[in-house]
């Protein structure tokens, strides 16, 4: 009973499309602004830093909420449990019913699932790949363009999900499997078209 509701909550939680929402309230259509992706980062682009940190701070949050209320109150802590109800935070952002399923890239939301499931541990990896990647990222690729950054942020991150699976975290895998399957799904057609470019 609290599992299936904590799955429901997860998915509402992560479907409240907050950039869009705020976009919308500014007389901004986020659809139309740069890879039309109605997430945080066309908010960066239309409104600007403080803008985008809103969002990204929003975005975050609904990955860790309402999961956390269930966790510190010791409704639920099977691991396998919390990481499927965690996943389901990041469905409800990418596939969102508000944008009739179409949704946004899930970033910040992943970094707040693995927040729930890792601590800081995968959060740190993340931001310290992607933060280097923004001062050495290469010259054909944009201020706001983060799709390599993405990449190749989960792909660092994979030793260590490989570790913690070695030691018994099976869940971890799982839920990094389904959530690369997301990332990938957005972002599939950037990354090819982007390889393409530097291969031509």
């Amino acid at each position: 009973m609290y599992s299936l509701l904590a799955i429901i909550l997860q998915f509402l939680s992560g479907s409240i499309m907050y950039s869009y929402l705020i976009a919308k309230l500014l007389g901004i259509n986020l659809c139309l602004i740069g890879d039309r992706n109605p997430g945080l980062t066309n908010l960066w682009r239309a409104k600007g830093i403080k803008f985008g940190i809103i969002g990204l701070l929003l975005d975050y949050f609904k990955g860790i909420f309402p999961l956390i209320l269930f966790i510190t109150n010791d409704i639920i802590h099977d691991e396998l449990l919390i990481s499927i109800i965690a996943f389901f935070g990041i469905l409800g952002h990418a596939f969102s019913p508000i944008l009739r399923f179409k949704g946004g890239k899930a970033i910040a939301t992943s970094f707040g699932a693995w927040t729930v499931l890792t601590k800081w541990e995968a959060l740190t990896i993340l931001g310290i790949t992607f933060l280097l990647f923004t001062f050495l990222k290469p010259k054909d690729l944009k201020r706001q363009d983060n799709y390599i950054t993405v990449l190749l942020g989960f792909l660092i991150l994979l030793p260590y999900i490989l570790y913690k699976f070695y030691i018994g975290h099976v869940h971890l895998i799982l839920f990094y499997m389904g959530n690369m399957g997301v990332i990938s799904y957005k972002y599939w057609y950037d990354w090819i078209k982007y390889f393409k470019k530097r291969n031509s």
